[in-house]
């Protein structure tokens, strides 16, 4: 348990991202926020400060300042536009057994239902919106999945 307090507290100190991979590991933390159902707890916002801290301090893969930024930015939307996908994907593969279960404490047929409405009803601008909530932009992608959002 101890291990997994100090790693997250690593997670978000520039000093030690900037020591072990840099932006890479930005790029990865947004990967599994966006994609994967356990991804919640990781610090996506305040990575935001890091990130503009690395990227300033970085020693540039290419020679002019804002070819390295445009790069960054594109690596690291690119990560969380994969991300999105992966968490739908996941969604999509687990909706029939979900669908098949029992109704349980957290997941409810009349939760899926609402769930549907909510996206048919809102559509892809519910997805854009969900990016800026912290909680709801893990799940947000994953819920559309189960639910078949097209």
């Amino acid at each position: 348990m101890d291990a997994i307090l100090t790693f997250m507290s690593q997670l978000t100190d520039p000093e030690w991202i900037m020591l072990n991979g840099g932006l890479y590991i930005v790029v990865l933390i947004v990967f599994i926020e966006t994609g994967l159902p356990f991804g919640f707890f990781l610090p996506g916002d305040s990575l935001l400060f890091i990130a503009g801290m690395v990227i300033a301090n970085a020693l540039s893969p290419f020679a002019f300042p804002f070819v390295n930024l445009i790069y960054w930015i594109l690596l690291i939307a690119g990560a969380g536009t994969l991300g999105n996908f992966i968490g739908y994907w996941i969604g999509r593969q687990s909706d029939a057994l979900l669908h098949r279960k029992k109704d349980s404490w957290l997941i409810k047929r009349k939760y899926l239902l609402q769930a549907k409405n909510f996206y048919d009803k809102n559509g892809g601008g519910a997805i854009v919106i969900a990016r800026f909530f912290p909680m709801i932009r893990t799940f947000a992608p994953l819920v559309a999945g189960i639910v078949k959002m097209h």
